[in-house]
Parts: C-alpha cells; sequence; structure tokens
C-alpha cells in the first residue's frame, strides 16, 4: 500500500498551508502520515556526536517515524517566513545530521530507499520563495526523495489571495495528488 510522509511546516492549524495540505490529502491514495514541525514531538540535533560513533541519532523522539523510511512519497509542506523556512522547521531538518555525517563524511551508504518528493509552498507580499529552496534540496537529497523541482506548488500572494481561493494552487495540487498516486508496479502487470 502506498503510504506518504508530509511536514507541514507551518504553526497555524487552519492557515493557508493546511487548506493545501487538506486539499491533498482528500486527493491521495493510501495512508497519509503528517508530522508537524510546530506540534510533533521533535527535538532539535543537540550535537551529542552519537551519530558519529554509533550511527544511530541518541534522541527517541517524533524523528524515528521519518527514519523509519517506511513510506514511498515525501512532501514538505510550508510557509516562507523571511524568505526561508520557519525555525521549527529548521529545527526538524537538523536532526538529518545523522545521515549527513555517515553520507558525507563517512561515506556510508544510508540506504535510504528513493522515494518521489512534492513541495508546497505558500508566501505572502512577493513569495520570496528561493531563499527557502537550499534547506528543501537539502532535506529531499537526505531522505533521497526526487522529482519535486517538477512538482511542486506555490500559492504565494496569500495576503491578497488566500489559497482557498488560488486557482492556480488547486491545480497544481491536484496534478501534484496525480503524479504520487502513480504507481509504475501496477502500470507494469496491466
Amino acid at each position: 500500500m502506498q503510504k506518504t510522509l508530509i511536514i507541514n511546516g507551518s504553526p497555524r492549524i487552519d492557515g493557508d498551508t493546511a487548506t493545501l495540505i487538506k486539499r491533498l490529502k482528500a486527493e491521495l491514495y493510501g495512508e497519509v502520515v503528517e508530522i508537524s514541525a510546530f506540534r510533533s514531538r521533535i527535538a532539535p540535533c543537540v550535537d551529542c556526536r552519537s551519530c558519529i560513533t554509533s550511527r544511530k541519532c541518541a534522541v527517541r523522539d517524533d524523528m524515528d517515524l521519518i527514519y523509519a523510511d517506511d513510506f514511498g512519497s515525501a512532501i514538505i509542506a510550508s510557509p516562507v517566513y523571511y524568505m526561508t523556512l520557519p525555525g521549527q522547521m529548521l529545527s526538524l531538518m537538523s536532526r538529518f545530521q545523522l545521515y549527513h555525517e555517515q553520507m558525507n563524511e563517512k561515506k556510508i551508504p544510508v540506504g535510504i530507499r528513493p522515494k518521489k518528493a512534492g513541495l508546497i509552498l505558500t508566501a505572502g507580499g512577493k513569495g520570496n520563495e528561493d531563499g527557502a529552496m537550499h534547506h528543501i534540496r537539502v532535506f529531499f537529497r537526505m531522505l533521497n526523495a526526487h522529482g519535486f523541482e517538477k512538482h511542486k506548488v506555490l500559492s504565494a500572494k496569500t495576503d491578497t489571495l488566500p489559497a482557498a481561493q488560488d486557482k492556480t494552487a488547486h491545480a497544481g495540487i491536484s496534478a501534484l495528488a496525480a503524479w504520487l498516486n502513480e504507481n509504475p508496479q501496477e502500470k507494469g502487470s496491466e
């Protein structure tokens, strides 16, 4: 069965990001696990260096759901604050130090299975999502998730056009869901 992980980077329960996540979830097949960067129990990396010696993170919390690597798709859905991702998202991402240490410093294959990646960003004003892209690329590289460049949804003027009324974003959500719902194994067995 298909399983999708959505990392929600918004502090707002009923905001623009939540609106687009809800729409995506309604169109996805299979199980969807949503982790809130603001409400989950995920501590930041504390540089304890356990990942250097044991190849494991010493902190036991909701990050274990991500480390389990039992999903076929990963989505980042987040607002853009001050031209980047919110601090809580960056804090969550700091826990990928475990993978970074193994892949880049020790040259040890981590064995993370490949998966599809999708991106949903909301922003007011002029958007300015470019500053967030570095962190997003690193996040997806650590998860061995690919394809978000062609499968991203941007609702960039939410101060004047709420995501609930953004027809272009809605069309993008439908296209993202259709791509995530594709199952090449099923197509091959037809």
